[in-house]
């Protein structure tokens, strides 16, 4: 799969699952991302955790179209001293970081595996 589309899957899972279960699968879909590329090359880290930013990226759309998003990020944003712009970064970031962190938990590498470190290796 070519990796645009799949980090369109992976927002578009992303947004699904999050609309219609919660925000904790967002590193669940990051950790699928890194199964599919266990033992490969790739980054999938990085498209994991586009993914998860693109999905919730489609969410703000979806409800900006339907609802004050707006306004209520320029009242949130207001009570935590921040640019509504930030509030919506910082939105933006969290799926990132938690679908990041969750596919570099479970992805390995291709190539020879050095962990555990060999016994007579020096440190």
């Amino acid at each position: 799969m070519r990796r645009g589309a799949l980090v369109l899957a992976l927002g578009v899972l992303t947004a699904l699952l999050t609309a219609l279960v919660g925000w904790w699968t967002v590193p669940l879909v990051g950790a699928g991302a890194g199964l599919l590329a266990r033992g490969r090359g790739g980054a999938p880290m990085l498209d994991a955790a586009v993914g998860g930013a693109l999905g919730w990226a489609l969410l703000l759309l979806w409800d900006a179209a339907h609802g004050p998003v707006a306004a209520l990020a320029q009242r949130v944003a207001g009570v935590m001293q921040l640019p509504p712009s930030a509030l919506i970064g910082v939105t933006l970031v969290f799926p990132a970081l938690l679908a990041g962190a969750a596919a570099g938990v479970v992805w390995r590498p291709a190539g020879p595996q050095r962990w555990p470190p060999s016994p007579d290796r020096r440190y």
